[in-house]
């Protein structure tokens, strides 16, 4: 039985069919577009699965996030080996919003929350990454972090980059996020 949230899906159209979409939530304030981001995708036919930091929990709830998937949220790592599950049957890890901190983790292999866990093995399953950066624009700026970037985007690693609006890198709109996921699956 599908929860009542999953009723959406595919209502603006099928070009997500069949495609699962793990959402990795880091600690951004950006983070309160993360169920409006996954509500989007699944009206495009995708099947939606959060997985969220601690940093991440202190701004949205993990309830929020199953109440707009209809599916559980991982927010910490247990014996059922959630990140090799959600690896294996992802066909994109989607990093909406992704933080400095975070970036930089994924860039130096270090896997210490449930989302760097899952992108860990996402990488070594070959399986797609999709970045989408937000936080305040001095820290995207800052020079080992654009290094980071690069390092991420040599091992394939796509980035979405953020709208810089007042002294901030802000996360694109869920609209370029979704039309860019979309495409991805074209190609």
């Amino acid at each position: 039985m599908n929860h009542p949230s999953q009723d959406i899906i595919g209502t603006k159209g099928k070009e997500l069919k069949n495609k699962k979409i793990v959402l990795c939530i880091t600690g951004s304030i950006a983070a309160i577009k993360s169920a409006e981001i996954a509500r989007e995708l699944m009206r495009h036919s995708a099947q939606v699965f959060p997985v969220m930091t601690k940093m991440a929990q202190r701004i949205i709830h993990p309830d929020l996030m199953e109440w707009a998937t209809g599916n559980p949220v991982v927010f910490e790592l247990t014996g059922k080996i959630e990140h090799v599950e959600l690896g294996n049957i992802s066909d994109l890890i989607l990093v909406a919003p992704a933080t400095a901190n975070t970036i930089s983790k994924i860039a130096c292999g270090i896997d210490d929350t449930p989302v760097t866990s899952v992108i860990s093995v996402a990488f070594g399953l070959g399986k797609p990454i999709l970045i989408v950066p937000a936080m305040h624009e001095s820290m995207y700026k800052h020079p080992i972090l654009i290094q980071n970037i690069e390092k991420l985007r040599s091992f394939e690693c796509e980035f979405i980059g953020p709208e810089i609006q007042e002294g901030k890198a802000k996360i694109a709109s869920v609209e370029k996020i979704v039309k860019e996921v979309i495409n991805k699956f074209k190609k």
